[in-house]
């Protein structure tokens, strides 16, 4: 068997002000280095080999943490583009109350360059097969982006969908097994900050 985690970076401000956030390169906030670290920490209590980021810095930091906490060298981190954030088109750096109901209708006509949903789960699963062919029997954490999460789970689970909120840093289990995925458990996040109170 081999297991996947697919962890959602930390928190970015245009995740806080709620800007509709796919390619851009937005690093983590102050509240997102936290995140992370929460989820370095909560990760570092089991065993991984391997972890793999999408190539935004948002991922690739939350990575570091998780890499250091769970002893593996950062310099191994694998980054992969098809674990990147959905191609947002026309929506991207927009408030997200205008936009995202034509972004949930998967609404191309509405929302000029948008990547389907269809797009999304044919590339984020054949990233995940090659994971498990590369890596069979390891545990392996992905860490990534909502959609790419949501992609994954609703190309293996049809009760899944885009609509799914997925928190930032939240963690999200996957088998592999006799050639099939089967998510175990979604949206791990109870150890997670949300709001940092001022003192």
């Amino acid at each position: 068997m081999t297991e996947l985690c697919l962890v959602r970076h930390g928190q970015t401000d245009w995740n806080f002000q709620e800007i509709i956030q796919g390619r851009e390169d937005i690093p983590l906030n102050a509240l997102g280095h936290r995140q992370a670290e929460e989820s370095a920490a909560f990760l570092s209590q089991e065993s991984w080999d391997v972890i793999v980021a999408s190539p935004l810095s948002r991922a690739v930091d939350t990575a570091r943490y998780i890499a250091e906490a769970c002893g593996i060298d950062e310099s191994h981190i694998i980054q992969d583009e098809r674990f990147i954030e959905r191609e947002f088109g026309a929506a991207s750096g927009k408030p997200v109350p205008g936009i995202y109901e034509a972004v949930q209708a998967d609404d191309q006509d509405r929302v000029p360059g948008l990547e389907s949903e269809d797009e999304m789960r044919v590339r984020v699963l054949n990233g995940m097969h090659d994971l498990v062919e590369t890596h069979a029997g390891k545990r392996v954490i992905v860490v990534c982006h909502s959609h790419a999460i949501k992609a994954a789970l609703s190309a293996i689970d049809d009760t899944y969908t885009f609509r799914h909120a997925m928190r930032n840093a939240c963690s999200n289990y996957i088998e592999h097994q006799d050639g099939q995925f089967v998510v175990k458990a979604v949206n791990v996040a109870d150890h997670i900050t949300n709001v940092i109170v001022a003192k």
